[in-house]
């Protein structure tokens, strides 16, 4: 099959070409990353997925290679779901690979299989299971960027949480949905030129975001947390005001349940913006919820191992040190500590009666 270059046809190869261009100076930076870890590692899937979605998407390729349907929908999916594992990467400071995070690639495979090879009366049945599949995908996306925002310290990753959760997910639905419908034929021109605007914009823009954070985006310990500056590297009145919250909190203000880093700015009488920096170079942390687990968890360690409050129930642990249930308890203390409260609680009280 020939093709016909026309204006519109021209302005769309222009705009993938600087798209193409900019990713590959994002998968460049990325790999060249002097600690290269998970969030480095989904960023390039993400970009490399990114590469062939524009590429195989490319009225001319598909005019002249036609390539099969199977292959462009196979990895515009898969293009879907690097993006939520790099979001997820993103903004969780101990995220790890787990079984668990490949759900989407267990049900994508057959639904790709079936709208691709399937006879033609359950195709369509195909297309809007995966169509709802992504749907879900991009809730969990949004959701996962906007979840623990407020609490954040990171200052570059709250203000990218609204951009990315309201601009790339919606956007890539679109293109997926677009792609979908087309059936392996080959999109309107001007539906080709929407999508190759929108996406060099959002690759120009996240290019911009990547290329110009500061280290402490990307260094993170297996705590989540980051190398504080020493306090010799902060001012005498940030010092003083660091000072006033640490002892504030630890005079007991981490049991406070509900407490925020709004809350905790009107206790210590330091603007939120600033107590947000202070907390995040000072003290190395980069979530305020991590920030109090941190003081909570060492408390509950201290409880637990005290055979005078063996007998206390878990929950009660959890409610006293300001949790609003177990659950969240027992998820930061294992995250911590490695196993649950009983278990740790088991091992300390046997280990002391032994001695």
């Amino acid at each position: 099959m020939s093709y016909e270059l026309t204006l519109a046809g021209f302005v769309d190869l222009l705009l993938r070409g600087g798209t193409f261009g900019i990713l590959l100076l994002v998968i460049v930076h990325l790999i060249r990353r002097p600690e290269f870890n998970l969030m480095c590692a989904t960023g390039l899937l993400f970009c490399v997925t990114g590469l062939f979605e524009i590429i195989l998407n490319a009225p001319p390729v598909v005019a002249i290679l036609a390539p099969a349907h199977a292959m462009t929908l196979a990895t515009g999916q898969f293009h879907f779901i690097a993006m939520w594992w790099f979001v997820l990467a993103l903004f969780d400071d101990r995220f790890s690979w787990r079984i668990r995070h490949f759900w989407p690639v267990a049900i994508a495979i057959p639904l790709v299989a079936g709208a691709s090879l399937a006879p033609e009366v359950w195709r369509w049945w195909f297309n809007v299971a995966l169509v709802l599949l992504n749907t879900t995908l991009l809730a969990m996306i949004i959701h996962r960027a906007l979840r623990h925002r407020s609490s954040d310290l990171v200052d570059e990753r709250r203000s990218f949480s609204l951009a990315l959760a309201f601009s790339v997910p919606p956007f890539t639905l679109f293109v997926f949905f677009s792609n979908l419908m087309s059936n392996g034929g080959q999109l309107d021109e001007l539906v080709c030129v929407v999508y190759a605007a929108v996406y060099f914009v959002l690759a120009l823009g996240f290019s911009y975001w990547l290329t110009t954070l500061t280290e402490g985006l990307f260094q993170r310990a297996g705590n989540g947390s980051m190398a504080p500056i020493p306090r010799g590297g902060l001012s005498a009145a940030d010092r003083l005001e660091l000072d006033r919250v640490v002892k504030a909190v630890e005079g007991g203000l981490y049991l406070e349940p509900g407490l925020t880093i709004g809350g905790l700015a009107a206790v210590v009488h330091i603007p939120e913006h600033r107590l947000r920096r202070l907390i995040n170079s000072g003290l190395g942390h980069r979530n305020f919820a991590a920030f109090m687990n941190d003081y909570r968890i060492d408390e509950a360690k201290r409880r637990l191992s005290n055979p005078a409050m063996a007998r206390e129930q878990i929950i009660q642990h959890a409610f006293s040190l300001g949790y609003a249930s177990l659950a969240p308890f027992n998820r930061a203390f294992r995250e911590r500590v490695g196993v649950s409260p009983t278990e740790f609680r088991e091992e300390a009280l046997t280990r002391m009666a032994a001695e």
